[in-house]
């Protein structure tokens, strides 16, 4: 083995340059190679790993959301059997009927995702969903047109229990199944430790050889080349007769021993360089001139940037590629209590976000702030957001990425913004608890189509129906005849300003509350100027009064 070895070592230098070049090239592209069949590999498992985990992780949160919408089922069941009001009844059925269709596509949606190896285990559970649909919406349409005694007749056997009770076992089996299933795609990922070993040990493997490479390139190309560069020069000052180092090689160094040999024979041409040269310096010099002319322009150029970046309103800092700060103003440090001697250029965002956090200026840790500015620099997508500093204040900052590489953001204080939408907020809903709990009822028309955009629970309690069915119809839909006609037209007049504005009494047929004897006071409401946009309606039911003067 050493007699090959002593042979190949001797036999190195009558292969040319450009042999050994593409030799070495040959089996870097070879391991290269290698190296990325193996990552693609990884990559292609890791893909499959986590779609496999996708689908587990889907059919999971199937389980929970038909769980509960069993749950909610059966709690609307419920509502049915104890309810002794047929309206009442009748509203728990609707809500049935609207958790069953939801629990049907909830059942749809996860059975169009099912791999087939499951669909002989969700076939079982799929039959006895669609009986316990079934017998349910039979229950809401016997309690919708007989009653809620009806839907307990049909409710109180044993078969609905053990339909009930065979839906949870199912319940229960899908999801050990999937349980399963994910400890062994956990048992599998661990399996798969060798492929980082093997990438590991290639990875290591190029970069010895890449070492080994560069330091024969260095020995056998660079010196020799520096070599003969340091004769040339000495010729080029006059001293000709000089011996040409590495002359006897028969590679391409040799050759260009060879040319520098034959320079010395063409010495003479001297005089045309030195002219040559000449003329490189003149060009020199003008280049020189134009350099100094445009350092100038820059330096005005910066002067009136870094004036316009200390007048901002915002805090600004602009980073590079790896994070270095390249300009911040005082607005900036200002905000975050930032010396001067830490927030500079050249400053790492880190050390920043370090001194915030020891000013208790940073939720989070310093890393994890670091690692999601790292993704959205990545994302390279303008962005706008907001936090909360520990102190409470709000601050927004206006992100976006910059050519070349780097981020610059604004960050501006919007503590008092803020808090002037949440007095509004609250104030909202002050009025809106004061509406709802008013004894007259309080409703409020859009002025051009007069379909009711709001009603209060005494709205609800007079009309005899829920405000769900109120919102967005107009009177002539739901009062009888003649009497949606005749609000509608006292609508009208008021908003026309035929009407007179003193309360009016009228005598109405409600939809769901009998006849009633009710005082209503018309006000219209006007948004800026122009036309009124809302009708404001503030009813007293006098039906009572007017009774007991009877």
């Amino acid at each position: 083995m050493q007699a090959v070895l002593r042979r190949f070592t001797n036999s190195l230098p009558s292969f040319d340059l450009n042999d050994k070049i593409s030799a070495a090239a040959a089996g870097f592209a070879v391991l290269v190679m290698l190296s990325t069949l193996g990552a693609l590999s990884a990559l292609r498992e890791q893909r499959l790993f986590y779609d496999r985990l996708e689908a587990l992780a889907a059919a999971s949160r199937n389980i929970e959301r038909a769980n509960a919408t069993i749950y909610a089922v059966v709690m609307e069941s419920r509502g049915i059997y104890m309810s002794a009001d047929r309206n009442v009844a009748r509203r728990y059925a609707d809500s049935l009927l609207a958790k069953l269709r939801q629990l049907t596509k909830i059942v749809e949606e996860w059975e169009a995702l099912l791999p087939a190896d499951d669909a002989a285990t969700f076939a079982p559970f799929r039959q006895r969903i669609d009986q316990f649909v079934a017998f349910r919406t039979e229950m809401a349409r016997r309690t919708i047109s007989v009653g809620s005694s009806a839907a307990r007749e049909l409710g109180d056997n044993d078969e609905n229990r053990a339909v009930r009770t065979a839906l949870n076992e199912d319940l229960e089996t899908l999801s050990q199944l999937y349980a399963d299933r994910i400890r062994e795609l956990g048992e599998a990922a661990d399996a798969r430790g060798m492929v980082a070993f093997y990438l590991g040990g290639l990875g290591l493997l190029i970069i010895v050889l890449i070492a080994a490479a560069a330091l024969a390139l260095r020995w056998g190309v660079l010196m020799p080349l520096l070599d003969i560069a340091r004769v040339t020069d000495r010729i080029a000052a006059g001293r000709i007769k000089l011996k040409i180092p590495h002359a006897r090689r028969h590679d391409e160094i040799g050759h260009v021993a060879h040319a520098v040999e034959t320079y010395q024979d063409n010495v003479f041409r001297l005089q045309e360089l030195e002219e040559h040269e000449i003329e490189i310096e003149r060009q020199h010099a003008v280049i020189l001139r134009q350099h100094e002319r445009l350092e100038q322009g820059a330096l005005s150029s910066q002067q009136r940037l870094d004036a316009a970046v200390a007048n901002m309103a915002q805090g600004l800092i602009m980073l590079d590629s790896f994070y270095y700060v390249l300009m911040v103003n005082d607005q900036y440090r200002a905000l975050y209590g930032l010396p001067a001697s830490i927030a500079r250029p050249g400053t790492h965002m880190r050390d920043i976000l370090a001194h915030r956090a020891r000013q208790g200026l940073l939720r989070e840790k310093p890393a994890d702030f670091l690692a999601s500015l790292r993704e959205r620099i990545r994302e390279g997508k303008p962005a706008i957001s907001e936090f909360e500093l520990g102190d409470g204040r709000i601050i927004r900052v206006c992100e976006r990425p910059m050519d070349g590489g780097g981020w610059i953001a604004t960050h501006e204080d919007f503590t008092t913004q803020r808090r002037n939408e949440r007095i509004l907020a609250r104030a909202e809903y002050f009025l809106a608890a004061l509406l709802e709990n008013i004894p007259q009822a309080v409703v409020a028309k859009d002025a051009q189509s007069l379909r009711y955009v709001f009603v209060n629970h005494a709205a609800e309690k007079l009309f005899g129906l829920p405000r769900a069915q109120i919102i967005g119809r107009a009177a002539r839909e739901l009062f009888p005849e003649p009497t949606g006609e005749l609000l509608e037209s006292f609508d009208r007049a008021h908003l026309d300003e035929v009407g007179d504005e003193t309360p009016k009494a009228h005598s109405i047929d409600t939809p769901g509350n009998g006849k009633r004897d009710v005082v209503v006071r018309r006000l219209p409401v006007t948004v800026g100027e122009g036309q009124p946009k809302y009708l404001l309606s503030i009813v007293e039911d006098h039906t009572q009064d007017q009774r007991a003067a009877a």
